[in-house]
């Protein structure tokens, strides 16, 4: 520190040692951001779910009164709850996949095949031209889906097994650390924030009820729509009900179609193979329950996770935009920068109208 006599430097050498400590800045973000990069994904895991089950780890680690005991016990708590569903659900998955009988489904269509096609030259349609112009073009279409960025997105959910066990270690372990500096981060967040301390705050309270919102309020609906889609092949007498269910589980995590993709054409295989009012069933119950339980449920998850307050409209685009850019991740990630870009537009607003106000009064 100069002494208060020192000559101080001129203005301008203050200005270039300024210039100097912001690009030596930005150069270090930078690079910190390149080594974290292949890590991304993890990292914003790890921190969604420290969010999603901060309650219960405050309560062990009040009870204990042993921060790091409790923060170890809370992630293998995590790993179990992810990974023992995973593993029971993928036996009796397989179990079950190896008792489908295609065989039967195909000798079925084959022998609806003639009506179907008396049915179709009735209303204008020539069957054979149909299946004709779906197989020459169907490579087309499907080389335009998965290579663009939705097809990417969608890809990557279903090759998402293959990196689950490497970014679930990466997680969990970075977990444990968020756990046991999670005061220290907020803090550190806060302190470094070019917002005012309140402000900061709230972009990072907001960000953790969207995150509770998006991945509790996520797998509920997934969970109970899955269990309805099973119900209802259970009923019509479709094979395989564990395995449907699980799908539809899978797909209802979608923005669009969802558990339509499933019901929708098993409902077509009933018409075909003469099943109808069992077609007809299925059609009525996956529009007035299966799709209205995720209408209902949705929009009370929200309010209660306090995020209530964003539109159904733009959280349908950052579902949809969000598995476009980070694939299986998007589903949370999406409304995250949604509410993020929300809350700042909010505090923005606010500055406005402050500024506004005093100019008024001025």
């Amino acid at each position: 520190m100069l002494p208060a006599d020192a000559p101080r430097p001129p203005p301008t050498q203050e200005v270039y040692r300024g210039l100097l400590l912001f690009a030596g800045t930005v150069l270090a973000v930078w690079a910190f951001g390149l080594i974290l990069l292949p890590f991304v994904v993890p990292l914003a895991w790890a921190l969604c779910l420290a969010a999603v089950t901060q309650r219960p780890h405050a309560w062990l680690r009040a009870r204990w009164g042993r921060p790091r005991l409790a923060a170890g016990a809370m992630t293998l708590a995590t790993g179990l709850v992810i990974v023992a569903p995973m593993v029971v659900a993928s036996l009796l998955l397989l179990a079950e996949a190896r008792t489908i009988d295609y065989r039967g489904a195909v000798e079925a269509i084959e022998a609806r095949a003639p009506q179907l096609d008396d049915g179709l030259r009735e209303v204008g349609v020539d069957l054979g031209v149909l299946v004709t112009s779906i197989r020459d073009n169907a490579p087309g279409w499907v080389e335009r889906l998965v290579q663009g960025p939705l097809g990417r997105g969608t890809l990557s959910i279903v090759l998402a097994p293959l990196v689950f066990l490497v970014f679930l270690v990466l997680t969990l372990v970075t977990q444990y650390f968020v756990y046991c500096e999670g005061p220290r981060l907020w803090s550190m967040a806060v302190e470094i924030s070019p917002l005012e301390p309140r402000e900061t705050e709230k972009i990072l309270d907001r960000l953790r009820r969207m995150t509770s919102a998006a991945i509790v309020g996520g797998l509920l609906i997934a969970v109970l729509q899955g269990a309805l889609g099973g119900l209802a092949f259970v009923i019509v007498g479709l094979q395989s009900p564990l395995l449907w269910s699980f799908v539809m589980a899978c797909f209802s995590l979608l923005p669009f179609g969802g558990t339509a993709l499933v019901w929708v054409p098993a409902a077509g295989y009933l018409f075909v193979v003469g099943e109808t009012g069992d077609g007809i069933f299925l059609l009525a119950f996956g529009t007035l329950v299966i799709g209205t339980a995720d209408n209902l449920l949705r929009p009370w998850v929200l309010r209660r996770t306090g995020a209530e307050d964003i539109h159904p409209l733009l959280l349908f685009f950052a579902f949809l935009s969000g598995i476009a850019l980070f694939g299986v991740s998007g589903i949370v990630f999406g409304p995250l920068l949604i509410a993020l870009l929300l809350t700042v537009l909010e505090i923005y607003r606010g500055h406005t109208r402050e500024a506004a106000h005093l100019g008024e009064g001025a």
